[in-house]
């Protein structure tokens, strides 16, 4: 069985609810994993090329059909191919609305800087209940101003090097 029948037989298990297995994580595949999603790719790509103006991808496995449609199919061929790269792959789902620990993670600080940055208005926040929400749009917003920022004082930083014959 290899990577794309394995993903069609989890879909059809009535047993196993997407919403109980996300996020999943395969880290470090194995040299045999590599390889079946080597083979995989090389299927997936023969099948991506008559996919053209179709919505969707008709799967059969054990005799039951499966259709993927074509964004997904797309994401499964990604997942294969950096599998078979032997990278690590995660794969989870995406909120609108996060906790305050969710858009900590996301921008990778601490949960008390971020409320201190939601509490100075730096974030747009709300409040469910006695819980704050954020919404992803706005943490993915002051993440990309705060690499503005920072990329704007390093072209200062090293104009002024430069300036100074630091040889930056």
């Amino acid at each position: 069985m290899n990577f794309v029948s394995v993903i069609a037989f989890a879909t059809l298990t009535k047993s196993t609810k997407i919403s109980n297995i996300m996020p999943v994580t395969l880290k470090n595949p194995t040299a045999k994993e590599q390889t079946e999603a080597k083979l995989s790719v090389a299927a997936l790509k023969q099948v991506r090329s008559s996919l053209e103006g179709k919505k969707a991808v008709v799967f059969e496995v054990e005799g039951r059909k499966i259709e993927v449609p074509r964004k997904a199919f797309l994401l499964i061929e990604k997942v294969l191919h950096e599998v078979a790269e032997g990278k690590s792959v995660k794969i989870s789902v995406v909120n609108e609305e996060l906790t305050t620990q969710e858009a900590a993670d996301l921008l990778q600080v601490s949960r008390p800087h971020l409320v201190k940055l939601l509490d100075t208005g730096k974030i747009p926040s709300k409040k469910v209940g006695s819980h704050r929400r954020v919404k992803r749009s706005d943490v993915l917003k002051y993440e990309s101003d705060l690499k503005e920022i920072r990329r704007k004082g390093l072209e200062f930083l090293a104009k002024e090097a430069q300036e100074m014959g630091l040889g930056y």
